[in-house]
Order: C-alpha cells, then structure tokens, then sequence
C-alpha cells in the first residue's frame, strides 16, 4: 500500500456522528492508515442552503430558520451547528476540516466575505481549512483567494472524465491546489489516459497532493503510485 498522509471523511458532510461514534471511527482509520492526518468534511448545516440539495440526504437536523443555516453564514443558527458538530471533530483529533461551498456561494463579493469570516471564526477555534468550492469559481480565482486567506484550496483533477486544467495544459486544477481524483461511473477506475494526465501534473507541480474518492478510491490510489514508480 503506497503511503497514505491524508484520509479524508466526505461522510461527515452529510452525518456527523456523535463523539463516541466518532472515535472508533478515528481508532479504526489509524489502525488502516497509522501515517495519516484525519480530516472530516464541516457540516452541511455550515455550508450548504435548504435549496442546495443536501437536506434530503441527511437525518439529523437543528432547530430553526432553514435559512439560515448554510452559506457559511455569520448567523445564530450556523453557529450552533458549528457547537453541535464540533465534538465530533474534537474526538476525531482532527485539525484541519474540508469546506465544500455550494454553487450557491458565487464569486462575489458577499461569497469572499463570507469565507474570510468563516475562515477567522475556526482558526480563533484551533482549525484550519481545506477549501472545495463548486459551482462559478475558477481554478485560478479559488487558488488566488484561498492563498490571501493562508488556507488550501481543492478541486476537481477530471470533470465528465477529462482532465480539468487550468492555464497550463500540464497542470490539473491548479498546481498550488490539492487535486481530488475521482473516476465514476460504470468503470470507477482511472484510464490510461488519465493516468498520463496524473503523471504530467506531477512531473511539472512539486509535492503534488492526490485525494482520491469513489469507489475504487484504492484501487485508484495503487495504481497512480505504480504509474508514477512511487
């Protein structure tokens, strides 16, 4: 197995678990990967709207205005989310925590703000943020702010399957930005074609960071590191 530094918890996006719960799932991901920083997803009621498509997926709720919850928002509901969820992030040992921002969170203004505040508010609680914005945001513009505000930044290294580059046809996303690798679909594994994609990123961009997701998350993992002779 190719060295793991990261592992990810998408699962905590949709339902945090309890703080007891959370750390047998922080017991049973070091047992698997002793190396590795474990980093959960915030909370949909942190980020995501009533109109952005996650409430449906989730069984635990909070009391109060739907609307107000979500869009990282400086509101009381968003921040009893944050008190609600926080002990679970605590029992995880985590120190770091992925913010995936919805489309919903657009480029302007209000979106930069927000961020910025949301970002000062967890790093005064003892976090640090990892950034996936979707939706309007270009790889260049979210890399730009996600270095004014000193966090990382995440995005999409294929899109429909294709490699999502940037201004450089050798660089995926960007290059100061960890790459989340998926490959969906009936065939959930990389091809060929994409692992050449994978092995140009890395011979231009220094220390590249490769998250891999789905179901063949693993196997995915094995065989970029054989790709790449690592």
């Amino acid at each position: 197995m190719p060295l793991v530094d990261v592992v990810l918890l998408e699962r905590t996006l949709f339902e945090p678990p309890r703080a007891s719960a959370a750390g047998r799932w922080a017991t049973q991901v070091r047992r698997l990967f002793p190396n590795a920083e474990v980093i959960p997803y915030g909370w949909h009621l942190l980020t995501h709207g009533p109109d952005d498509g996650l409430r449906g997926l989730s069984s635990r709720s909070l009391e109060g205005q739907p609307h107000k919850f979500g869009g990282l928002q400086s509101s009381d509901e968003v921040a009893r989310a944050w008190e609600a969820v926080r002990p679970c992030y605590e029992a995880l040992g985590a120190k770091r925590i992925v913010i995936r921002t919805p489309a919903s969170l657009t480029p302007g203004a209000v979106g930069r703000k927000r961020l910025q505040s949301f970002v000062e508010q967890r790093r005064a609680d003892g976090y640090e943020l990892v950034w996936e914005p979707e939706g309007l945001w270009s790889p260049s513009e979210a890399a730009n702010l996600a270095a004014s505000l000193k966090i990382t930044a995440m995005g999409p290294a294929f899109v429909a399957g294709r490699p999502n580059t940037d201004e450089d046809p050798e660089v995926l996303y960007h290059r100061s930005a960890w790459l989340r690798v998926d490959a969906m679909g009936r065939r959930p594994r990389l091809s060929a074609d994409q692992l050449d994609a994978i092995a140009d990123h890395a011979d231009v961009v220094t220390s590249p960071t490769f998250v891999f997701a789905g179901p063949k998350a693993l196997a995915n993992l094995e065989a970029t590191a054989d790709s790449l002779g690592s």
